[in-house]
Parts: C-alpha cells; sequence; structure tokens
C-alpha cells in the first residue's frame, strides 16, 4: 500500500445496531438500504436454488459471505481512513478470502489517487424524508466522484437506484458531483472485478431517483397501514 508508517488498528463491531436516522424535528425516517428492501431481489433465487442443487446448506454459507463482504467493505474504508483493520476477532480462513479480494481493489486504487472529501456519513433528506450513508465523495481524475463499493456475484439495478438516492442526500448537503461509480469486489473465484461509471446527471440516474422516492412512499404508506392496525383500525 506505500505506506510504510504505524497505523492504528480497529476492530469490526459485526453486532454494531445498524444507524437509525432522524430528521430534524427528531422524527425516525426511512433508511436508503430499508427502502430497497421492497424491491424484489432477482439474483437471491437462482443463488438459492444453485446452493440446493449442489447439495450445500443455505444459510451458513450466506452468512459466511455476508462476514466476508463486511469485512472486505471495512477494509476498503479504512484503507481511505487512513487506518487498518485489527484481525484478532476474524477466522483465519475467512481473513485469507478477504485477502484475495483486496488484492483486486489494490490494484484499480493504487494508481488512481482519490482524494476523499466525505467518507460514511450519515445524511438526512429533510425534502424527501429518508437517510442514508454512502461510501465515499472524493475527487478522481479532477472529477468530484460518488464511489459506492459492492461486493458479490455482480452489479444489479438495485445497486444504481442505491445511489440514486445517495446523490440527493449529496446535493442537499451542498456538493455536486460530476460523476458515480460502482465497484463490484469479487469474493470468489467465480466472481469479476466489475466497474460501471455513469454521469451523475444522466437521465437514467433521474429515473431511478424517481424510482427509489416511490419506495420511500411505499415505506411511509406501509408505517400508517402497521401504525392503524396497532391501533386496532383495521
Amino acid at each position: 500500500m506505500g505506506n510504510t508508517k504505524t497505523m492504528e488498528k480497529v476492530k469490526i463491531n459485526f453486532s454494531e445496531p445498524h444507524i437509525t436516522y432522524k430528521n430534524k424535528a427528531g422524527e425516525k425516517v426511512v433508511g436508503v438500504t430499508t427502502a430497497l428492501g421492497i424491491l424484489n431481489k432477482p439474483a437471491l433465487v437462482p443463488w438459492a436454488y444453485n446452493r440446493g442443487k449442489a447439495g450445500l446448506e443455505l444459510y451458513g454459507s450466506r452468512d459466511k459471505a455476508a462476514n466476508i463482504g463486511t469485512i472486505v467493505h471495512e477494509r476498503i474504508m479504512a484503507y481511505y481512513k487512513g487506518y487498518e483493520i485489527d484481525d484478532s476477532n476474524i477466522a483465519p480462513d475467512v481473513w485469507k478470502l478477504t485477502d484475495n479480494c483486496m488484492q483486486s481493489f489494490y490494484q484499480w486504487a493504487e494508481p488512481r489517487n482519490v482524494k476523499p472529501e466525505l467518507i460514511e456519513v450519515p445524511m438526512v433528506s429533510e425534502k424527501y424524508q429518508y437517510g442514508g450513508t454512502f461510501d465515499l465523495l472524493g475527487v478522481m481524475d479532477g472529477e468530484l466522484t460518488l464511489l459506492d463499493f459492492k461486493t458479490g456475484s455482480g452489479l444489479y439495478e438495485e445497486h444504481f437506484v442505491q445511489v440514486a438516492g445517495y446523490m440527493q442526500l449529496i446535493r442537499e448537503a451542498g456538493y455536486n458531483p460530476i460523476k458515480v461509480m460502482i465497484l463490484n469486489i469479487p469474493k470468489t473465484s467465480d466472481d469479476s472485478f466489475t466497474v460501471q461509471s455513469i454521469s451523475a446527471d444522466q437521465e437514467s440516474m433521474k429515473l431511478r431517483f424517481d424510482k427509489f422516492i416511490r419506495l420511500v412512499e411505499i415505506w411511509h404508506i406501509d408505517k400508517k397501514l402497521k401504525d392503524y392496525k396497532n391501533g386496532g383500525l383495521l
């Protein structure tokens, strides 16, 4: 990584609760990833089918894959924040798997010299009443860019809907990114390193934000229906 000085080491808290987002009035608002949960996940069905067909246990594999994804993501954030991950609470075989993942990330990142402006900053949209925490906003190739890091078998439409939601948060905070870049960091040899770059003002991004806001609206409607049901009014 080209940095020989001793850096702080930080443990990953795997039981850390999800962030609760609140507006200025102190009211809870939906998070970006929670709103996205309303979408169907078409990639999960064939994945589960293939696991069963191969006679492999479903949830243990999923949980291990989730841990690998969490570790890789935290290692990437540590790379940009300037510290290292303390791996003392991580199984050696899992850590080694993340080493393999990180090699492809380093090959991409080291020549690019991204200059971070904001890293993992929780934000709330007062205009649309939702919150979220994006990965990184920084200058790359002279352009302010929103970078989003994924781990898995590929990039899907929901990932682009997600960054469209983040883009609104960033703009409300006074920043104007030129482009969005989503990177898929492979977790296994069957996955591939993929990068997708899109202009922040591209029409498809506007349509994806429209789609995202519909999900936020559905969440608010479902919350009201739940309140009615809990109040015995349904």
